[in-house]
């Protein structure tokens, strides 16, 4: 009976040992078809941010196109281009993101780096979204573009500020770049861009703010946005909050022992990273729901779907 016995133990043991290699091989698959489908959405919203929209005729988004100039100094934009703009460089920056999260994904090696890009995917996706808000007028869109423009040029004179001090080289790039020279703030005198535009909000009796750190045409942050979005499902304010809690050290119980473990075994498992970044999907879904009502025509469809499905197929791990 002991050789029988000792012989079933191990055929036990050997059938666990290959039912642990499966589920790790199907794990990995999971994973790297994830990381594939982030890709994806990432090349998708590369596209999205560096090429026209297409738009339907009756939408909101050829309301903008028909509206008056802007005139900013010497200067007229229309409408459009500044909206196009001001979301463009978010979907851009969220576009990286994506790929530096694929990477994390396939890496496994950081739960709280995943989760701070997860966090930084839905800011942009965000910032996106308000900006081409379709609930609300061509005017009140206007006023969000060129605040977070008058945001982006104070950035840069607080960067050029800074690097003054010890990095003129910097300066001197900067101020050399002639050739990516264009009409929305690049290699442009950013203190007198955001006079050009003080100077046209107060034409159209637009009440110009000071914030801490920029003159505000209309108040926004990403928390007064994630509530009061249209398309929201309600997982947008934890997508933000949690994340945000999580990398200045609040963490959740499961959190924290993962944490304590990678430390020794230097993993951060796929499934604790989708757990943990919801932010990574509600942040492109809430953005692509908003830009097919802003422009009438539904982008990256297939792509995003399988996005989806992948990011919530955690193999049974809720």
């Amino acid at each position: 009976m002991t050789g029988e016995d000792d012989a079933s133990k191990a055929e036990w043991a050997m059938d666990f040992i290959a039912q642990l290699n499966r589920g790790a091989q199907e794990a990995h698959e999971r994973r790297d078809a994830l990381a594939a489908a982030v890709d994806e959405i990432a090349a998708g919203f590369t596209q999205l941010g560096l090429k026209p929209w297409e738009m339907e005729l009756v939408s909101p988004a050829q309301e903008d196109m028909r509206a008056p100039d802007v005139l900013l100094g010497d200067r007229a934009e229309p409408v459009a281009t500044i909206l196009r703009y001001e979301s463009a460089i978010n979907i851009l920056s969220a576009a990286d993101q994506l790929r530096g999260f694929a990477v994390l994904l396939r890496a496994e090696a950081s739960l709280m780096g995943a989760v701070s890009v997860a966090r930084g995917i839905f800011e942009a996706c965000l910032w996106a979204t308000a900006v081409i808000d379709p609930t609300i007028t061509t005017d009140q869109r206007l006023q969000r573009a060129l605040t977070r423009r008058l945001a982006r040029l104070s950035a840069d004179i607080r960067l050029r500020g800074m690097l003054a001090g010890d990095a003129t080289d910097a300066i001197e790039v900067i101020e050399d770049a002639d050739d990516i020279d264009d009409e929305h703030g690049t290699n442009r005198d950013p203190a007198k861009d955001i006079d050009d535009i003080r100077s046209y909000a107060m034409g159209r009796n637009w009440p110009v703010t000071k914030s801490r750190r920029a003159p505000e045409i209309t108040k926004l942050s990403i928390d007064w946005l994630s509530e009061n979005l249209e398309r929201r499902i309600g997982i947008e304010g934890y997508a933000w909050t949690s994340g945000s809690s999580m990398t200045h050290g609040e963490h959740a119980a499961d959190t924290a022992s993962w944490v304590e473990l990678s430390q020794n075994v230097g993993t951060a498992p796929a499934w604790l990273i989708q757990l943990w970044s919801t932010g990574a999907w509600a942040g492109p879904r809430l953005f692509l729901e908003t830009l097919a009502t802003y422009t009438g025509r539904v982008s990256l469809r297939r792509e995003y779907q399988r996005f989806e499905e992948l990011f919530w197929d955690r193999g049974g791990k809720t």
